[in-house]
């Protein structure tokens, strides 16, 4: 993989991570289109902790910014000690299935579709729960991301404003469940690692993906708080919808994006 590329990946990585678009959705439609090499698996983790360093780095100025300081410390807290369990299960139990099958063009179209629907739900209907009984619930629903093409951060902020949480909040606890769900992922590309020796990648190639992911995914996180203000939800669920029908619509032409 070259430089290039590995920038690439960074910034879809970042980007995608945070807001309402699945990022591994797209790594493999973009994998697919640009007949590119999928990354090594040490080069999943740079790019995974280049996003956590980058959420990290906004909740230590968040939290020490006592104006914004508008979530306590210990529901914090709680919130990523609770929301790791059930992504954690399913991924056990199914991790096989998740790195085989799931990531067919054919599911990933449809995950897509889910993912946008998902995502507009609160504009037909919402219901008023108990903060708590919210988290739980996008906590649970977390597990749907497991499927490439469903936005962990859009099914979480669609479950929050589903039942009744307004989208600022919505969105900062979604953040606050992926811190997690990134090193999960991590310790398991880590992992597979250990395990293979030959996935070591490019030093220059994990460097340059790792800053680009981390900026990006700062961007990603500004922007998402920047939608949140201005209730530009919508507009994601239509894009994943229509991405899900033109890879759907390009398998049934016989289009394989390959």
């Amino acid at each position: 993989m070259d430089i290039f590329t590995s920038i690439f990946y960074g910034v879809v990585q970042g980007l995608t991570e945070f807001l309402p678009i699945s990022s591994s959705g797209h790594n493999i439609l973009l994998t697919k289109l640009f007949n590119i090499k999928p990354p090594s698996l040490s080069f999943d983790i740079f790019v995974h902790l280049g996003s956590l360093i980058a959420i990290l780095f906004f909740f230590y100025n968040n939290f020490n910014n006592e104006k914004d300081n508008f979530i306590d410390k210990w529901i914090a807290l709680k919130i990523i000690i609770f929301s790791w369990i059930p992504i954690l299960t399913i991924g056990y139990f199914f991790r096989d299935f998740f790195d085989g099958s799931a990531r067919d063009l054919d599911i990933v179209s449809a995950s897509f579709i889910v993912s946008g629907i998902f995502i507009s739900l609160h504009l037909f209907k919402q219901y008023k729960l108990k903060f708590t009984q919210v988290i739980l619930l996008m906590a649970f629903f977390q597990i749907f991301a497991a499927f490439p093409g469903i936005s962990r951060s859009g099914i979480t902020i669609a479950i929050g404003l589903f039942f009744g949480l307004n989208p600022r909040k919505a969105v900062i606890v979604s953040f606050l469940m992926s811190i997690p769900v990134i090193l999960l992922a991590s310790f398991y590309d880590l992992y597979s690692i250990l395990a293979n020796t030959n996935e070591i990648g490019s030093i220059y190639n994990i460097i340059f993906s790792f800053l680009f992911s981390f900026l990006f995914s700062f961007l990603g996180i500004k922007l998402m708080l920047i939608i949140s203000r201005n209730y530009y939800f919508k507009w994601f669920s239509i894009y994943n919808i229509s991405l899900g029908i033109i890879v759907l619509f390009g398998l049934l032409s016989g289009f394989y994006l390959s």
